[in-house]
């Protein structure tokens, strides 16, 4: 009750004091007359007065000052891939530690649309600086996953900070469902950002076992006897070529090329082309270099320079076997894909495989079949797709390549990444002959069950040519050709492409 008693007192002094105070800053007689007065409550009064005095100044304070704008520069860039443009727009949100973005959207107009291979620029302006970015909010408008035309790729968003700083949030991954290839994604992420010193996933040492083969199209088989040859380290068929080898500083390299056939018109073996590609493409790596750019470059100065005629696609991959890094350089329809093992939605087991799969003899030897090794390991395993290379084209049809002539493409222009690898890990590279007649999917399933039987490189590489030569004459399939193609001319197309197939098939042990 005393406790009671006090508090009450305290409350109705504390009262009266409020009252006085605010008597006081309306009244510079009453403050006179209240801080004249010899009490404790008075000299009180006076403290809150000042108080107030300086609640009153920083409140004024609070609306002389201007909030600064703060501006962020989105750069957002669509995908190479067939198929990668969207015909719908996508929402973009920027959330820090200290607040968020209003969304803006992206690609609501035919100007600015999210097309294959663009890049759009926007500014997203915010009144209070949103402190440290904490991800980039990504939303492809659409009621369905499956919306025909709506299916969206998205390589990354760069965003250019008021402070000017860079940051990198990658993406690498299909927005709705895929127009080509069977792949399909969320309609809304989270983008986390990596700077760019620190983009590059940290991969470990492997030890690269890979095998290769070239098959030429039927109709050169038979009208001109061309066949394929398929020795340890390159081979070519038809107009493809390919070649791998281990290079120095650890640096394991292969590449495919894909020589254009209709300069079979003028007289001109565009093979040779390709096949000059790749054998000078080796001789870079085994000379010392280790950049996949300069390695290509001097692919085609050397051409140049022997006064080889033709043109051709090409694509090399250099894996830093050490320090588990992949370099890829792509320029065409050719391509690399990098699967890796989820068993249970988790990493699968990453020790080595079973040193039978790997016998040398067995992998190069021509129509021999490795041991078969322990299936256990494999048994439950699937392969996603962590890394595909951009496909270049003009227009379908129309790749970009290298070559004598002067409308060629040069190497500066060639699609450029690195990711990181691990144990367990498959890269296949191949022609548009088996990237043109097999989905993602089906590569990647396909792989899933050789590895799951304990089979190597070598009849992956086989099993994979083998089911695209099927796809290319299969006139009812829905292949990733006849999805582009039904796209591109506004009509139904179905079936696949009859083509010279190569297929590099490399594990990362």
């Amino acid at each position: 009750m005393l406790r009671r008693g006090l508090r009450g007192a305290r409350t109705l002094v504390g009262a009266v004091l409020e009252l006085n105070t605010q008597q006081a800053a309306s009244n510079p007689l009453a403050l006179a007359t209240a801080s004249s007065a010899p009490s404790t409550s008075a000299s009180c009064t006076s403290r809150h007065a000042a108080a107030l005095q300086s609640r009153v100044w920083l409140s004024h304070a609070a609306v002389q000052h201007v909030a600064t704008p703060h501006t962020y520069t989105l750069t957002i860039t669509t995908g190479n891939l067939r198929g990668a443009g969207s015909l719908t727009p996508a929402w973009v949100q920027l959330v820090g530690t200290q607040g968020k973005s209003e969304r803006i959207i992206v690609g609501d107009t035919e100007e600015d649309s999210l097309g294959r291979g663009t890049v759009r620029t926007v500014t997203v302006t915010v009144s209070e600086d949103l402190g440290q970015l904490r991800f980039v909010n990504v939303q492809r408008l659409g009621s369905s996953i499956s919306d025909a035309g709506t299916g969206w790729y998205l390589e990354h968003v760069v965003v250019a900070t008021p402070e000017r700083r860079r940051l990198v949030f990658p993406c690498h991954a299909w927005f709705g469902e895929a127009d080509c290839g069977g792949m399909r994604g969320p309609l809304e992420r989270n983008l986390l950002p990596v700077s760019p010193e620190d983009s590059k996933e940290r991969g470990e040492p492997v030890r690269i076992v890979a095998s290769g083969l070239a098959v030429p199209h039927p109709d050169k088989v038979k009208n001109d006897g061309i066949k394929g040859v398929n020795r340890k380290g390159y081979g070519h068929g038809g107009e493809d070529s390919y070649f791998y080898c281990e290079g120095k500083n650890h640096v394991f390299a292969m590449g495919v090329a894909d020589g254009v056939f209709m300069w079979r018109e003028q007289g001109i073996d565009s093979g040779d082309f390709s096949r000059a590609l790749m054998r000078l493409s080796e001789a870079s790596v085994l000379s010392g270099s280790a950049d996949v750019v300069k390695v290509l470059q001097d692919a085609a100065s050397g051409a140049a320079a022997a006064g080889i005629q033709g043109s051709s696609t090409a694509c090399v991959v250099l894996v830093n076997q050490e320090r588990g890094q992949l370099l890829a350089a792509n320029l065409g329809d050719s391509g690399c894909l990098l699967l890796r093992p989820v068993e249970d939605g988790n990493a699968a087991d990453q020790s080595a495989a079973p040193e039978t799969a790997l016998d040398d003899v067995a992998e190069y030897s021509a129509g021999a079949s490795p041991p078969e090794a322990p299936a256990e390991r494999w048994a439950h395993t699937v392969y996603e797709v962590k890394f595909r290379t951009n496909q270049l084209e003009h227009d379908f049809g129309r790749p970009y390549q290298l070559g004598h002539h002067a409308n060629a493409d040069t190497v500066d222009k060639c699609d450029v990444a690195t990711r990181a690898v691990r144990r367990g890990d498959v890269l296949v590279l191949g022609t548009d002959g088996l990237l043109d007649n097999l989905s993602d999917v089906e590569i990647a399933e396909e792989v899933a069950a050789c590895r799951g039987r304990g089979q190597g490189p070598s009849i992956i590489a086989q099993r994979l040519a083998r089911l695209a030569f099927e796809a290319s004459y299969d006139k009812g399939r829905v292949t990733p050709y006849a999805v582009a193609a039904s796209e591109h001319f506004d009509m139904v197309y179905s079936g696949g492409k009859p083509d010279d197939i190569t297929v590099l098939c490399a594990v990362c042990e």
